[in-house]
């Protein structure tokens, strides 16, 4: 990709093993710059054809995801491909974001390099799976070990170490942070105890939210997949060149009306934000003053 001139940054599970927070991971996440992905789908169609001497086998997945295409990843969608570099190779998993969720747009590249920050790989990692919330807190210790980094604030978890690098700041830094994590005021005056329910209340926000926005793009696709099967589909994904999966897939976006933008509308939004709230409220009992007390800005969660 970059030889090809594509932006790109590696995201997500490997680039925690980059980070040294892991060992391992079973498939590889990619941000790549939205007026790219034209040059990423001749890049990889030029691979398959050996026409560099390399003779690569490229496919979509069978899992739900768009076509690789500035349209529908500017909507939020996720593309999956699997790749074969060789005869016996390995089939290796890559998932590629456009627009990343829980990453404000125009932030996810680097500057330099092509490994993402420790900033927006914790944000992606703010799902609602549980293996993925001690490697938040961990990249945020290391940012703030590292440098001192104010940002490091809207993702720790560990309270002795948020309530040092809270008392570090000066007051107009800390107006800013808790503009985007309310919780951190509570550092002001909750006890532990108190703000480790504050710290449940905030990460069950963030796992419903993007649960009820998961649901969204799934059952989106479950629509457009079934109208497309009816349309005769057949096997997919197919044992088609990479080229012909690519056309055929967006012939299909297109006639069975895959939508580019399911989040397009301020009340889809909306809705979704509302449900994640009130699932986490009914799930911890929660009173709307202690959730109002975490609940971070719509903007941020969904953008």
């Amino acid at each position: 990709m970059a030889g090809h001139g594509i932006r790109f940054a590696l995201t997500s599970g490997m680039a925690c093993v980059q980070y040294g927070l892991q060992q391992n991971t079973k498939d590889t996440d990619w941000i790549v710059a939205p007026d790219n992905l034209d040059e990423l789908v001749a890049m990889l169609c030029k691979l398959e054809r050996g026409l560099n001497g390399r003779n690569w086998r490229i496919s979509y997945r069978n899992l739900f995801g768009a076509p690789l295409d500035a349209k529908f990843h500017l909507g939020g969608w996720t593309t999956h491909l699997a790749i074969w570099d060789g005869a016996e190779s390995p089939e290796h998993h890559l998932d590629f974001f456009g627009r990343p969720p829980r990453v404000l747009p125009g932030t996810g590249l680097p500057s330099t390099g092509f490994l993402a920050s420790r900033d927006i790989v914790a944000r992606m990692k703010k799902t609602d799976r549980a293996k993925d919330w001690p490697i938040v807190n961990a990249l945020a210790v290391q940012d703030w070990y590292a440098g001192r980094r104010m940002g490091s604030l809207l993702h720790l978890t560990e309270i002795g170490l948020m309530r040092e690098a809270w008392g570090a700041l000066e007051d107009s830094q800390r107006q800013v942070l808790s503009a985007q994590r309310p919780l951190l005021t509570l550092l002001n005056f909750q006890e532990d105890i108190q703000l480790e329910r504050s710290l449940l209340l905030e990460r069950s926000l963030w796992e419903n939210v993007n649960r009820e926005r998961y649901l969204i793009y799934q059952t989106i696709w479950k629509s457009f997949y079934r109208s497309w099967q009816r349309d005769a589909v057949g096997i997919w994904p197919s044992s088609e060149p990479f080229a012909s999966q690519h056309q055929r897939l967006l012939e299909a976006a297109a006639t069975h009306e895959l939508t580019p933008h399911p989040l397009s509308e301020n009340s889809t939004r909306e809705d979704v934000f509302d449900r994640g709230k009130k699932r986490t409220q009914q799930l911890l009992n929660a009173s709307k003053e202690e959730l109002n007390s975490v609940l971070m800005p719509i903007e941020l969660v969904l953008p």
